[in-house]
Formats: C-alpha cells, sequence, structure tokens
C-alpha cells in the first residue's frame, strides 16, 4: 500500500488497515486517530507530528520508525517491535508499549505519563529528560545499557526497582545506568 491510497480511503472512513506493508515512507503530520494497523509493517515510517491518538499498533513491526513529536495518546503498541525507532518529544500518555521491544529506542523528551511498559525489553533505550508519570515500570525483561538521566516524575518504588536490575552503559550518551537512575529526585 502506498501512503497516498492510505490517507484516501482513511479520510473516506476507513480505519481497518490490518496486516499493511506500508515500508520507509512519510506520513508526517497525518491525522489518524483511531486507525488500526496491527500486526503491519511499518518499518522505517515517518510520523513526524502525526496524530494516531488511540491507534492500534499492536504487534506491529516499527523498526526504526520516526515519531518525533507525533501524539500517541492512548495507543496501543503492544507486542511490537519499535527497535531504533525515534519518539524524541512525542506524546504516549496513556500508551500500551507492554511486551515491546524497544532496543536502542529513543523516547528523549516523551510524554510517557501513565504508559505501560509491562513486561518490555529496554535495552539501551534513552528515556532522557521523559515524564514517567504513574508509569507502569513492572516485569521489565531489561533495562541493560538505558539512560534515565532527568528524568521527572518517577516514584521512590519504580526507581529503587530499576536500580535494582540495572547495568551497563548507553551505547550513546556513554552514562552509566545506575547512575542515570542515582541522580532522579522524586516529586
Amino acid at each position: 500500500m502506498k501512503a497516498e491510497e492510505l490517507l484516501r480511503e482513511y479520510r473516506s472512513g476507513r480505519r481497518d488497515f490490518r496486516e499493511i506493508t506500508l515500508s520507509k515512507v512519510s506520513l508526517r503530520t497525518a491525522k489518524l486517530e483511531g486507525i488500526d494497523l496491527h500486526g503491519s509493517n511499518l518499518h522505517g515510517v515517518d510520523f513526524t507530528g502525526a496524530d494516531l491518538t488511540g491507534a492500534n499498533l499492536s504487534h506491529s513491526y516499527l523498526y526504526e520508525a520516526i515519531c518525533r513529536s507525533a501524539i500517541l495518546k492512548q495507543a496501543d503498541l503492544s507486542s511490537s517491535d519499535l527497535s531504533w525507532a525515534n519518539f524524541t518529544w512525542a506524546n504516549l500518555s496513556g500508551a500500551n508499549l507492554s511486551k515491546c521491544d524497544l532496543n536502542t529506542t529513543n523516547f528523549s523528551g516523551a510524554n510517557l505519563i501513565e504508559a505501560n511498559f509491562t513486561r518490555s525489553n529496554l535495552k539501551a533505550t534513552n528515556l532522557r529528560s521523559t515524564n514517567l508519570k504513574n508509569a507502569v515500570l513492572i516485569g521489565l525483561s531489561t533495562i541493560d545499557d538505558a539512560d534515565f538521566s532527568d528524568v521527572k516524575n518517577l516514584n521512590d518504588q519504580a526507581r529503587a526497582y530499576l536500580y535494582l536490575i540495572a547495568d551497563g552503559v548507553h551505547p550513546f550518551t556513554k552514562k552509566e545506568t545506575k547512575a542515570t537512575l542515582e541522580q532522579i529526585r522524586s516529586h
């Protein structure tokens, strides 16, 4: 499927685009609230500034997707591969990120209020300057090499849990995961 075709069909009222392949196309600033892209191949798609509020992206392949400043409030990304994706300054408040592969994903500056990370892989994830207020961070497979520098609103219980399982150094920022957790102050 081509980006133009998806946008045209979405504007005509279609919301079900399950299991499509839409690789390395631009959907910058697209308004796609409530779209169903379950099980889709979205490798390298550029969603910069797009509105995907309430979207179903579960079980999808978003490797290297660009979601800078995208709105993904209440979106379902569960069981998806978001490795090497860029969510810088994105709004993922209330998003379901459970069972995701977030290997080397960049969330720098993102709004992750009430996001659910249950049983996800956060290896080498960049969470610098994110807002983790009421985020669900339990049963994580790993946070090795992650960077939590300047995280906001991480409660003491979550910080203690993360510190227990933390190890390694972020590959790009060169900061030790434990050290980035030590400098966080709860509010």
